[in-house]
């Protein structure tokens, strides 16, 4: 189940979060933060991006297994990557979450581009494409 989004860049400076679980209280600064440094150690050491971080014993078909996915897109022609990051619970279908984070990334590139992009402006456009095309993603 789908607890939460985040999208963030590579640098840790967030542009958009929602909660769908109203116990869920991230804060946004701290968590891009980290995962900026995690892309870095992964980049340098691995040579890949963040795909999933697992908390808990990932025994499968354990309900309780919490992850956070991240998704990452490239904005080339700046040499800016986005990661669209979320927070799920049990099984998650990774198709559905990269057909939002495509979507998402291709209706709001031209806000994504700007240094300090106008964050009420991209949250309204990225809740209207939530919202009129991926009704229940909640219960993703």
């Amino acid at each position: 189940m789908l607890k939460s989004m985040l999208i963030c860049d590579a640098t840790g400076l967030p542009f958009y979060s929602r909660s769908f679980d109203e116990a869920l209280i991230i804060d946004d600064a701290l968590l891009s933060g980290l995962l900026s440094a995690i892309g870095t150690i992964g980049k340098h050491l691995f040579s890949q991006d963040i795909a999933t971080i697992s908390f808990g014993e990932n025994r499968p078909g354990d309900p309780d297994v919490s992850k956070i996915v991240t998704i990452s897109k490239d904005l080339i022609s700046k040499n800016k990557q986005i990661f669209f990051v979320f927070f799920v619970s049990g099984k998650v279908d990774l198709k559905k979450l990269s057909s939002l984070s495509t979507l998402v990334f291709m209706e709001a590139k031209s806000s994504l581009l700007n240094r300090v992009p106008e964050q009420k402006m991209i949250a309204l456009k990225i809740n209207r494409i939530i919202d009129n095309k991926f009704q229940g993603l909640e219960g993703w």
